[in-house]
């Protein structure tokens, strides 16, 4: 492992579930330790109801509010928040505002950069294709978005 630098705006961007992610660093830049993702969030984004079974994944809000769901509590978490969202526990997160929501999205082991570059890379992968391909790595989607009918 070696030293890295990206400059702001830069890294490998993927379009996940409407979202735009871009990897800052993963499994080849970190050892396998790490992946690290900037994430932007249009307005009326949700995560499905999930569960990571082999990593940990926590949030830095950057700007906007974001809806966090873990087991049954939840948080209103605004820029400057953290949030973690341990394995095996199910969690979703929204952003049930009018404005757009960006995110530092940290997982470990490292591996979730693969998993959202074969989601963009199956297109508008409606709810079926995303649970098959989810569970290729190590998700498993339990239900629809916190808030919605399933």
């Amino acid at each position: 492992m070696s030293a890295l630098h990206l400059p702001a705006g830069t890294g490998s961007a993927h379009r996940f579930l409407g979202t735009t992610m871009t990897v800052k660093a993963g499994r080849a830049e970190t050892g396998e330790s790490l992946t690290v993702v900037e994430q932007e969030c249009p307005p009326g984004f949700a995560t499905p109801w999930h569960v990571h079974q082999h990593d940990d994944e926590a949030f830095y809000v950057l700007s906007g509010t974001a809806r966090m769901y873990c087991g049954e509590q939840s948080w209103q978490a605004t820029a400057g928040a953290f949030v973690l969202l341990p394995r095996r526990v199910p969690h979703a997160f929204a952003n049930d505002r009018d404005a757009p929501l960006r995110l530092l999205q940290l997982t470990w082991p490292a591996g979730f950069e693969t998993f959202a570059a074969d989601v963009a890379a199956a297109g508008d992968a409606g709810p079926g294709l995303l649970a098959e391909v989810a569970a290729r790595h190590g998700y498993q989607v339990i239900g629809p978005p916190p808030g919605t009918a399933a």
